[in-house]
């Protein structure tokens, strides 16, 4: 991401409010999937000495009543206060009513479904929009019935719960999140990934095509 913002139309795109939350988005899913193979191997390595886990030394049991009830209090605070200041600052007003003469182009989906109108533009819409989400979605909610094993509940654990794990991160990382950005911020359109892959010998591309292209669905 820090090589694509040396090109100008990456850059536009980046810095738009309404991406804000995917370039968040970024950072965040990094930090945690991150986090979690820190605190896996951790344990891991644990277990294998014969050490109890990390979780079981700091099990210190809180009531719900004040000392739960005072930390949501303080949350939900603090994140109004931060979705109040995000709304003033960042000026993302909504646009004007749809009208059927004039379509935005691209007309792109929320960023939260622009994974699945990505997979609308590589393959047919049946596969795109039935069966892969379909098996995206039911895949995941199989991973408890599928494994079944008990041991690395309650504690993070990768060598105890490798199946689930590696499961899940390939139905939501490559299969959701990569196509979010893919949609985002390296569609054809934008010439970003494009120019890049020319090794900079264009940065203004605009689509992979002179003539009609699915993206745009029109003439270009």
């Amino acid at each position: 991401m820090t090589l694509s913002l040396t090109d100008y139309n990456f850059r536009q795109i980046v810095g738009k409010p309404d991406n804000v939350p995917i370039v968040s988005m970024l950072f965040i899913v990094g930090f945690f999937t991150w986090l979690y193979f820190k605190r896996a191997v951790e344990n891991d390595e644990r277990i294998a000495q014969g050490r109890p886990v990390v979780e079981s030394e700091n099990n210190e049991k809180v009531l719900v009543w004040p000392d739960l009830v005072y930390t949501e209090l303080i949350c939900m605070v603090v994140v109004t206060a931060v979705l109040v200041a995000w709304g003033i600052a960042l000026q993302a007003p909504l646009e004007e009513p749809a009208s059927s003469v004039r379509t935005p182009n691209p007309s792109k989906a929320p960023w939260y479904f622009l994974g699945l109108q990505e997979m609308l533009v590589y393959y047919d819409p049946w596969l795109a929009g039935v069966v892969f989400p379909s098996l995206i979605v039911v895949g995941l909610m199989a991973i408890p019935y599928i494994d079944f094993n008990k041991r690395g509940n309650g504690y993070y654990s990768f060598k105890e719960r490798s199946f689930a794990v590696l499961v899940f991160m390939f139905g939501f990382l490559p299969l959701w999140i990569a196509m979010i950005v893919l949609g985002t911020f390296l569609a054809a359109r934008t010439g970003t990934f494009l120019a890049f892959m020319s090794f900079g010998t264009s940065t203004s591309w605009k689509c992979s095509t002179m003539s009609t292209c699915r993206r745009c669905s029109g003439s270009i």
